[in-house]
């Protein structure tokens, strides 16, 4: 194994919920076994699936682990288990509160037994709390977090979901992150501590784009929508109002407005300009001196923003999202693709990049992102696909032994 991590051993109880927690670490070579009950994990279980009817979801999000079925409900499963852990650094699950515990597998238990152990939780709302208990789903989760207060087609709307579900995304790379710092303070005390991660919590962050609001020029956003402004009149046809423009193959994403975005708007209106597609009632038109708050609350001449909205829709209608980009970079112009899974595939900035990899998933071949920061050569280990159902019952190869100091004198002993 190659990676900063190949030292390390990770023991994965993840399911759906929590399995991009564990292959980040694998990703970086950290030793990740993927714990399986009997008859796979659920998120084999999870769509889209291939013509053949694998999950395309365990492909993606288990490539790089080992698997091993263990029934953890089983009293020799559960030794098993903790002949695991006692050489392994890490343990990460995504169990309900309450179900490790009733087997002895809660944080405190396994700490008690393996006082060098990392125990990482992915949970909904926590692992105590008076919400510990509480169903979810991704949609309850982003409601809980206040994100979808936001997320709605007008004000007094209710709100729509996410586009995809990723809630326990952003749990799971808190959970890695946790269990890395968490590694740091080990290195220093040789003990390990519980990681409680809350997927609520993890994607509260999501909103805080709020506290940019003043730099734009929006110093009273309060997180309700602004106003909508007076619909177009009867028969005719909605103006392009959002940020979103469509272009000869797609849409690009760009703001037109006031705040700091106004050196891009007035250098858009002067390249239009000088190709003769800027009407004449806005060649003096200067953005500098339109306030964000005036844009968002609909205080600017109407007829003069839909003159800008359809002379700006018109100019770059012919253009190629490609195209677009390459004169936003000469031109110092913020706009950005919005960019389709086909594009990403052919996008040659991430292929530098290494950002795409082609790996064997028993047979099957699977296109997936592996790298996900760049550093010096061996930061990554070598792809791998994801593991066949118990592909790695090979308790015989003892894991990589623990690093960092031993525990505090007489502290070893008192655990076992």
């Amino acid at each position: 194994m190659t990676g900063w991590l190949s030292d390390y051993t990770v023991i994965d109880l993840t399911d759906e919920r929590g399995l991009l927690a564990g292959q980040m670490l694998a990703k970086l070579g950290a030793r990740v076994i993927q714990i399986e009950p009997p008859g796979g994990s659920s998120a084999r279980r999870v769509a889209p699936f291939d013509d053949q009817g694998r999950s395309l979801f365990w492909s993606a999000y288990a490539a790089g682990k080992e698997s091993l079925v263990l029934d953890i409900e089983s009293p020799d499963d559960r030794e098993r288990l903790h002949a695991l852990l006692a050489g392994a650094d890490f343990l990460i699950d995504s169990e309900r509160p309450g179900r490790l515990a009733a087997l002895g597998l809660d944080a405190a238990s396994l700490l008690a037994r393996h006082p060098r152990l990392i125990p990482v939780s992915v949970t909904a709302f926590g692992s105590e709390g008076p919400k510990a208990g509480w169903a979810e789903t991704d949609l309850i989760l982003w409601a809980a977090a206040g994100t979808l207060h936001l997320h709605r087609d007008a004000p007094g709307a209710p709100p729509l979901p996410m586009s995809v579900p990723q809630a326990w995304l952003h749990a799971s790379a808190d959970a890695a992150a946790g269990a890395l710092i968490a590694h740091f303070a080990r290195l220093a005390t040789g003990r390990g501590q519980h990681v409680d991660i809350s997927a609520q919590q993890a994607v509260t962050p999501t909103t805080l784009s709020a506290i940019a609001a003043a730099a734009v020029g929006h110093p009273n956003y309060n997180m309700f929508p602004p106003p909508v402004r007076k619909p177009p009149p009867e028969g005719e046809t909605a103006k392009l109002r959002g940020p979103k423009w469509a272009v000869a193959d797609g849409l690009i994403e760009m703001g037109l407005g006031g705040g700091p975005g106004t050196v891009s708007s007035n250098k858009l209106f002067a390249w239009m300009k000088a190709d003769g597609a800027l009407p004449e009632a806005l060649h003096d038109w200067d953005w500098a001196s339109v306030t964000m708050a005036a844009y968002l609350a609909g205080e600017l001449p109407e007829d003069m923003l839909e003159l800008a909205r359809e002379a700006v829709a018109a100019f770059l209608a012919p253009w190629t999202k490609a195209g677009l980009l390459r004169e936003a970079l000469d031109r110092k112009l913020l706009l950005a693709p919005v960019n389709t899974m086909a594009d990403l595939l052919a996008s040659e900035h991430l292929a530098e990049r290494g950002y795409f990899v082609t790996v064997d998933e028993g047979g099957a071949k699977r296109t997936l992102p592996w790298v996900f920061a760049h550093g010096p050569d061996g930061m990554f280990a070598e792809p791998r696909g994801a593991p066949r159902l118990n592909e790695h019952d090979d308790l015989g190869r003892p894991p990589p032994p623990l690093r960092g100091p031993p525990p505090p004198e007489g502290e070893e002993k008192s655990a076992s």
